[in-house]
């Protein structure tokens, strides 16, 4: 039997192959360049002016800036938002490790797979509406928090504590919400983890003597170290870019108690009418974002590779 040799595509076939897949690669790069790059460097050419996103706007050079950093207001933020974003970084990325090991070590397929479909259901409510729960759940007088406190006989049954109203409880308020803090995604994505550890790995550690926390300590946290680092990276942009709950729920307050950057930026910008600065406020984040991404991921992978070499 004789077989038949493919033919070559010709040159001309393959130019048209190839404006094929850049045309249908264009609303994806215009999508990029419009929503993504565009904003970017508009904010970086704003922030050189005093602009109010209607009028005519004025050239000041790094003004903007100069008064940036000798605002009380916009340097009181930089603290809130350490005692903020620590925690909730610490919480998601250890409290997900420990509901995945806890579902890991569950010796049937059925119980772990009705585990991880449990741990996913609170994704179907949108997050907004999470965050009006839990508003409920913090009421004074009428909320889950208040009333199961009382049951407990942590609290008097007359005592009132103003949990999003209170400067002494906003901030752990904050940190409490979404409590157990589990994440369906961030636990399904270290069970991936977990899963691809061999058994060999796994009974051999046993035949050695070592106990549960001995393995997680030695042998799944290296292994996970990839997933540690998605986490971290991710956590730090994401709690230094977020002011969902001072949006939905506390508008900063009380007082001034829990403004954050990202927060103090959009009241300059959608309530003071004030582009030109709210830019520098961004471009500031864009700046300090990136390079603490650079020096966590930077220090995560040369502690790896130290791993790899001692080994």
């Amino acid at each position: 039997m004789v077989r038949s040799v493919p033919r070559k595509k010709s040159l001309g076939s393959r130019i048209w192959g190839a404006r094929q897949a850049y045309l249908f690669l264009m609303p994806l790069l215009a999508g990029l360049l419009i929503f993504n790059y565009f904003p970017f460097f508009s904010g970086l050419y704003h922030s050189l002016f005093d602009w109010d996103a209607v009028g005519k706007a004025t050239f000041i050079g790094l003004d903007n800036f100069k008064e940036l950093f000798s605002d009380p207001d916009f340097l009181s933020t930089i603290p809130t938002l350490f005692k903020i974003a620590i925690p909730k970084l610490i919480i998601s990325i250890f409290v997900p490790l420990i509901a995945a090991e806890m579902i890991f070590a569950i010796r049937s397929d059925k119980a772990q797979r009705a585990y991880r479909v449990i741990v996913l259901l609170p994704m179907v409510a949108p997050g907004v509406v999470m965050m009006l729960l839990w508003k409920y759940i913090y009421d004074p007088n009428a909320g889950v928090l208040t009333a199961v406190l009382r049951a407990l006989g942590i609290m008097g049954q007359d005592q009132v504590i103003n949990w999003l109203g209170d400067p002494n409880w906003v901030i752990f308020s904050i940190v409490f919400m979404y409590f157990p803090w589990i994440g369906g995604t961030s636990v399904l994505i270290y069970m991936s983890g977990l899963m691809n550890i061999s058994t060999e790995i796994i009974e051999s550690t046993r035949l050695d003597g070592a106990n549960t926390f001995q393995r997680i300590w030695r042998v799944d946290m290296p292994l996970l170290m990839g997933q540690i680092r998605y986490f971290l990276i991710f956590g730090i942009i994401g709690n230094l870019q977020d002011y969902n709950v001072q949006l939905v729920l506390t508008n900063g307050g009380p007082g001034y108690t829990t403004v954050v950057p990202g927060y103090y930026m959009y009241r300059k910008a959608f309530l003071a009418n004030r582009m030109g600065y709210a830019s520098a406020v961004g471009v500031v984040m864009f700046i300090v974002i990136m390079l603490l991404t650079f020096l966590f991921y930077r220090y995560l992978n040369s502690d790896a590779t130290s791993d790899k070499l001692s080994r």
